[in-house]
């Protein structure tokens, strides 16, 4: 890739890694400590997700600080990660009774969390250099892709795709799966408090080809749809039943002084037709499918500058 193809890229990861639990719609605006008890009360999952939306400038700025004291430029979304899942296990301790604010209390937690990681890259299971881990994650990425084989042909293709000799190959390969197969083992009881025997598995939300292809994916994606009209945008997203402007699958609505998250209903052509004042059904299918073979076309054109 060129190197103004590299700094767009650059410029996404950047933008997308800082806004990782933006809500769009924006969430009701209450005090942070109000999220925290309607959470704790009712159980329902929206309010954590408006609680993050809310603390989220704040822990961009608490996971940048972490990435400059211990050069890890590169880490930036896993510790901010980690610091969530301090977040979590604050959650699981924290009483409202006792009349802390939970701000002051997860302080401890969300420490301990980025201490945790930064210990694990530390430790040689991720390499704690600012150039070192996107290599790693590219590296795993076409590892997987050719189905994880450690053959000499798979790791010379690895070799020459990143102009890597094929012992250093091999290293970050024996890195990379050690660090996905990393995982934590936890005590369980039974209802007479003994404890229990526990499966453990691998947690793969986090493995370097998922994170990688799944950032191609949605990048091909946005670029696809932005190259639409905007008739062709908004008969696209109310056929397949998500926001034209910020790609959501739900809507918010206002129920009883209450705000509810509903999914957007697809609509049949029919119904797009006689929304947009056009003559026949007809129409709004022949600019859906037109609309699908531009996206098509723009995704090969895109996919072609990683090849």
């Amino acid at each position: 890739m060129s190197e103004e193809q590299n700094e767009v890229l650059e410029q996404q990861r950047y933008l997308l890694e800082r806004r990782m639990y933006r809500l769009d719609p924006a969430p009701p605006k209450l005090p942070a400590q109000e999220y925290i008890v309607r959470y704790l009360t009712e159980k329902e999952e929206k309010y954590l997700a408006w609680y993050l939306h809310d603390q989220e400038p704040a822990l961009n700025k608490l996971a940048q600080a972490a990435c400059e004291r211990y050069a890890m430029a590169e880490h930036f979304a896993d510790i901010k990660q980690a610091a969530v899942c301090g977040i979590l296990a604050a959650l699981q301790k924290y009483d409202p009774a006792v009349g802390a604010p939970f701000a002051a209390f997860q302080k401890r937690y969300i420490q301990d969390g980025i201490d945790d990681y930064i210990r694990t890259a530390q430790s040689g299971v991720i390499t704690m250099t600012a150039d070192t881990y996107p290599v790693l994650r590219r590296i795993m990425a076409i590892y997987h892709l050719s189905g994880d084989n450690c053959g000499d042909d798979s790791v010379q293709r690895i070799a020459d795709e990143t102009g890597m000799d094929e012992k250093t190959v091999c290293k970050y390969i024996a890195i990379g799966t050690l660090n996905e197969r990393r995982v934590d083992f936890y005590r369980q009881y039974d209802e007479d408090g003994e404890e229990t025997a526990e499966d453990i598995s691998v947690d793969t939300t986090s493995q370097p080809d998922k994170l990688y292809f799944r950032a191609v994916l949605y990048d091909a994606l946005h670029e696809a749809y932005d190259s639409l009209t905007y008739r062709e945008q908004h008969t696209v997203a109310k056929h397949l039943g998500f926001c034209d402007t910020c790609w959501s699958v739900r809507k918010a609505v206002l129920i009883n002084g209450e705000i509810e998250y509903r999914p957007i209903r697809p609509m049949t052509f029919e119904e797009i037709s006689h929304s947009a004042s056009r003559k026949s059904d007809k129409a709004s299918e022949r600019t859906y499918n037109n609309a699908l073979e531009k996206m098509r076309k723009a995704l090969l054109s895109y996919l072609e500058l990683w090849e």
